[in-house]
């Protein structure tokens, strides 16, 4: 093979380790994405469990001011509105808890990402520099 057509395969090689990093950078942006994702949807999530207990607790007044009964007089009342209370907090720290795993993981696939495509990027240098020096020891030419 001449000297040329080795050039020309060592820059082909060095594009292609480029064209892979950018790939790999393309994939890490997008699990960035869907980590901001997870992130937006615990957020609702959060909000709209919230909002059940708000109507849960405004259900219970009601139900219990139809019967005749003194709102925040009742130890019954107030135990079943302590109760749901507790069950929505618990349920809340579940959703953070879910939503912070969610985006840790796709946090984690794009910094593997980039690692991959800083190896890759990395493997064609090598391979340049390797052909490269292969050439200046006259190594393939004819």
């Amino acid at each position: 093979m001449g000297v040329g057509l080795q050039i020309a395969g060592l820059m082909l090689t060095m594009k292609a380790a480029n064209m892979q990093k950018a790939a790999y950078e393309a994939e890490a942006q997008a699990q960035e994405e869907q980590a901001e994702m997870a992130k937006i949807q615990a957020s609702q999530q959060e909000v709209e469990r919230n909002r059940k207990l708000r109507l849960q607790l405004a259900s219970l007044g009601t139900s219990m001011s139809s019967q005749g009964v003194a709102l925040g007089t009742s130890p019954s009342v107030l135990a079943l509105a302590d109760d749901e209370k507790k069950i929505a907090k618990n349920d809340i720290a579940a959703i953070r808890l879910m939503g912070l795993s969610n985006r840790r993981r796709y946090e984690v696939g794009a910094a593997g990402s980039r690692a991959a495509g800083r190896a890759a990027q990395l493997g064609g240098f090598a391979k340049t520099a390797a052909g490269a020096y292969s050439i200046g020891q006259g190594v393939g030419s004819a």
